[in-house]
């Protein structure tokens, strides 16, 4: 994955990561950069792992007669503003 491309889903993010340890393998990666990756990564493990939670309460309430209301942008992680198509380079394509 080319470092400007658009990670979109969880699935292009563990593609990313898989690439990472392997350019590192490769010495394309420094064991600092790599370890930047994988932090940031766990953090995002993390978010991903709250919204699963989320939904699992609203499941389990949901069973029991009660409703939460609608939980929206679940899995959407939305990080860009309006319009833009994010980059990892951090540039903004409007």
């Amino acid at each position: 994955m080319a470092l400007n491309e658009v990670i979109r889903t969880s699935g292009d993010l563990r593609r990313f990561i898989a690439q990472s340890m392997s350019d590192v393998r490769s010495g394309d990666l420094s064991i600092d950069k790599a370890t930047c990756i994988a932090q940031l990564s766990k953090e995002i493990t993390s978010s991903l792992q709250a919204e699963v939670n989320a939904a699992k309460v609203k499941v389990a309430l949901m069973q029991s007669g009660t409703d939460i209301g609608k939980i929206t942008h679940l899995g959407k992680l939305v990080i860009e503003d309006e319009g833009s198509v994010p980059t990892l380079s951090g540039a903004n394509d409007k």
